[in-house]
């Protein structure tokens, strides 16, 4: 799930009323674990700080992607059984010809390195196709032209984003010289909603941002949605927004006592191999 999928959850769960991430207000803070690439780091120490604003609403992103890779509920062992992994089957057969196609083209960027692997290919495509389903049905104007702005901000300037990252002790899993401004320069490109995702998946995959790239990024995208349904996606939402709404009603350790329990590191079982 991408910028408006978390955008739209945490709006929908009413616990961050007076903040207007619709035009963009504080959007960026709501991504920072995309921003640093922290999710290893915030599924063991991201619950520690909900006393700020700022700190909810990295909970909050990261409750979104619990869920919708994890499943709704907080269980340790974690599976990877979301609804992202469980839908992988909508285009995991077809992982050789995405890449053939791309090299055939030449849409791979010459320093792009491996391809991902399929499981990772597959999985962010389906949960993508969250975000392109909302910008097919919605106005997101106000909210691009400020998220493009923020963005081309950090690009210039990134100090406010390493501070937050030192002062709350996160552990990036990219490097942090450079994490930022690449993943922001992605965003301040994006000329369309459905854009900031499609480019997302252009940097993901190491493949160059040409118009008939993220064209042919769309199509897989919206083959998915089609694949599993508007209705299946809005249902996928709902429950997210469900649970950043009351995170402790489905297990999330948002308490002290729950903190303290994480073990570390924060355990993973191994995947299933996609069918």
């Amino acid at each position: 799930m991408y910028v408006l999928g978390h955008v739209v959850t945490a709006v929908r769960s009413g616990a961050f009323g007076p903040v207007d991430l619709l035009s963009g207000e504080r959007v960026l803070e709501l991504m920072l674990p995309d921003v640093l690439s922290s999710h290893d780091w915030g599924y063991e120490h991201c619950w520690r700080d909900t006393d700020s604003l700022r700190g909810r609403l990295v909970v909050a992103h990261m409750l979104g992607d619990a869920v919708v890779h994890y499943g709704p509920r907080w269980v340790a062992p974690h599976r990877r059984s979301g609804w992202a992994y469980l839908r992988m089957g909508q285009v995991a057969r077809r992982y050789e010809e995405f890449w053939r196609t791309a090299a055939e083209r030449g849409w791979r960027k010459p320093d792009a390195g491996p391809q991902d692997s399929r499981r990772g290919w597959a999985h962010s495509l389906v949960e993508y196709s969250i975000d392109q389903h909302l910008a097919d049905h919605g106005d997101w104007s106000d909210l691009l032209a400020e998220l493009r702005r923020r963005a081309a901000v950090v690009v210039t300037d990134p100090s406010w984003v390493r501070a937050y990252a030192a002062e709350a002790g996160v552990v990036p899993s990219k490097p942090l010289l450079s994490q930022p401004q690449r993943y922001c320069g992605a965003l301040s490109r994006a000329l369309e909603p459905d854009e900031i995702h499609l480019r997302g998946l252009a940097v993901k995959f190491g493949l160059i941002e040409r118009p008939e790239v993220l064209g042919w990024l769309r199509e897989w995208t919206r083959g998915i949605v089609a694949g599993v349904g508007a209705d299946e996606i809005d249902d996928v939402l709902a429950g997210i927004s469900d649970v950043i709404s009351t995170p402790e009603g489905f297990g999330y350790p948002v308490d002290p006592w729950a903190v303290a329990a994480i073990p570390e590191p924060w355990p993973v079982v191994a995947d299933q191999p996609p069918t």
